[in-house]
């Protein structure tokens, strides 16, 4: 299990969209090394629902993923969740005062193998998470 935090200049009902539309998604889901055009992002928001996407290389080679919603209270819960490896994600979004948004994520069910290369992954995709509300 790991948890990150980011604190977001957008309310939460703009950060949500970074989680249900397919060009702010596409913005912060990326990979190093790749990215996730917005046009190649599909999602079903709803329990249940999947997000499709696929990662693009600079050199064509594309790596097509899903994962599946969970629990939605929007604009403040949602859960997601990785098939392979297994993962439950716990996205909160909680308003702050000056009209920012603090992210809790929490991922459970990695193993420490798997949890050492993907956390600092995850910090960088927060962080462009934060850097597309402040464009």
């Amino acid at each position: 299990m790991f948890t990150l935090q980011q604190i977001v200049d957008a309310p939460p009902t703009e950060v949500v969209r970074a989680f249900t539309e397919p060009e702010p998604f596409a913005a912060w889901f990326v990979a190093e090394g790749f990215s996730t055009p917005s046009d190649r992002v599909t999602l079903d928001v709803r329990p249940g629902g999947q997000i499709s996407a696929v990662f693009v290389a600079a050199d064509g080679t594309e790596v097509p993923f899903t994962l599946r919603f969970g629990d939605l209270d929007l604009p403040h819960h949602l859960v997601l969740h990785f098939d392979q490896p297994a993962e439950e994600i716990t996205v909160d979004l909680t308003a702050l005062a000056d009209g920012r948004t603090r992210l809790d994520y929490r991922s459970v069910g990695l193993s420490d193998e798997q949890q050492v290369p993907i956390e600092p992954g995850v910090a960088t995709m927060l962080g462009h998470l934060a850097a597309y509300f402040t464009q």
